[in-house]
């Protein structure tokens, strides 16, 4: 398992994404004045959600591919970077929130004597199986402050691109909307653009968790000399 296999995955799909692409502006009349046909309308929606299907299976892949790297390293819970506590203790959390009144400070102990322990401490691969589900703006920003990450930035065009993205393929893929309708607006040129922003956002997410890895961020300073 590796950063490159991601790569490729991601570049695989996203390649078929062009191709869709490519394949719908070859049904585009030349005169962008001429009404588009139903069919052409219909082609227009449903790339939203193969747009949307590649940058969720990129999000899910490369956060499921770093943590089972960070999983194989064998760390002790005293050894775990305050940053990536919510991850490395996420089953300690859930059940500190599930605990009862009586429960409580019991539950609270056995945290933190977690965070304290010299044992090696598991870590789920599938902490995101069901937030991930939905990749919004903020569903990204949630996953780099989960890691204990920089701030993924991104520009307001950026955000509001992946925020359409999300909510056309959910209005197609819950029926709230038809594909004719939500591919009614936007001619292929356009789409090119949101094509570029989505793919950029991808390589973006997975050189900062390439990076995040391999600096050993995760880490305490102190304790990345222990898992060189």
């Amino acid at each position: 398992m590796s950063y490159g296999s991601v790569k490729s995955r991601s570049r695989s799909r996203f390649n078929e994404v062009q191709v869709y692409l490519n394949y719908i502006s070859s049904l585009e009349p030349a005169n962008p004045t001429e009404s588009a046909s139903l069919e052409l309308k219909i082609q227009r929606g449903l790339f939203y959600v193969q747009l949307y299907a590649a940058l969720e299976k990129t999000i899910n892949d490369v956060v499921e591919t770093t943590l089972i790297l960070i999983a194989s390293k064998s760390v002790k819970g005293v050894h775990y970077s305050p940053g990536f506590g919510v991850i490395a203790f996420s089953n300690k959390l859930r059940g500190l929130k599930d605990a009862g009144y009586n429960n409580f400070f019991n539950k609270s102990i056995e945290f933190f004597e977690e965070v304290r322990s010299s044992n090696i401490t598991a870590i789920n691969d599938s902490v995101f199986s069901t937030s991930l589900q939905n990749v919004w703006a903020k569903t990204i920003d949630e996953v780099y402050r989960s890691f204990g990450m920089k701030e993924f930035t991104l520009t307001a065009r950026e955000r509001a691109t992946i925020d359409e993205i999300v909510d056309k393929r959910n209005a197609v893929a819950h029926g709230r909307e038809s594909a004719s309708a939500a591919g009614e607006r936007h001619r292929t040129d356009v789409l090119r653009q949101k094509y570029s922003v989505i793919l950029e956002i991808a390589k973006r997410i997975i050189d900062d968790m390439e990076t995040f890895f391999s600096s050993q961020a995760y880490l305490k300073p102190v304790a990345k000399k222990y898992y060189a």
